[in-house]
């Protein structure tokens, strides 16, 4: 009888720590130039127990392009709540020096955007950006906040299971999807191709 109340007391601790810990999800992409490694990208998804829904994604790269080395990192703290998104903050850094750095509060009625370019304001809800693209199906997405610059772009579907959008700093994305799932990517830029590979 002892045994019988311990192992029910340990099932009902185990089910209400289930529901104080939050779900995680975590993805792992390379990052290829030439078909070389260069870099590594990461991004986590992760449920909390109030239902907002945490995003951060993670990347560095080095290459040597046309003579000169370029180390770049970028990092996103994103986050939804009902399907819409309450805050971004995103930083891109080259070689160790912070170049663009934007941040995204929700105020309930307009977006208020503090960045390297200055302050703006805008009022249409975001419900898809670059970092959810890593763990959620694009269908039926026709705009997404580009977190780097804090802008909306139209989504492209040019054929099945891809779809991409340029944006404001001269970038053609492209990404493909397998099983609803991001597999690669391609980022075309003036100077070259990057592709970004699932490795997990």
């Amino acid at each position: 009888m002892a045994k019988a109340r311990f192992l029910l007391v340990m099932l009902m601790l185990t089910v209400g720590l289930a529901g104080v810990y939050a779900e995680v999800e975590v993805v792992h992409f390379d990052i290829l130039l030439f078909g070389d490694k260069i870099g590594y990208l990461t991004a986590t998804h992760e449920i909390k127990p109030d239902g907002s829904e945490f995003y951060t994604l993670d990347s560095w790269s080095k290459a040597k392009i046309l003579w000169i080395t370029h180390q770049n990192t970028t990092h996103y703290e994103v986050v939804y709540k009902n399907g819409k998104l309450i805050s971004s903050k995103a930083t891109q850094s080259e070689s160790g020096e912070l170049k663009v750095w934007n941040n995204v509060t929700y105020d309930g009625k307009e977006y208020h955007v503090d960045g390297y370019k200055g302050k703006r304001s805008f009022t249409e809800i975001p419900t898809f950006s670059v970092v959810t693209l890593y763990f959620k199906n694009m269908d039926h997405v026709k705009r997404m906040l580009y977190e780097t610059e804090a802008e909306l772009d139209d989504v492209q579907h040019p054929e099945a299971n891809t779809w991409e959008f340029k944006t404001s700093d001269g970038n053609r994305n492209v990404y493909h999807f397998v099983n609803g799932r991001a597999k690669n990517i391609e980022v075309h830029a003036s100077i070259a191709t990057v592709k970004i590979v699932r490795v997990n």
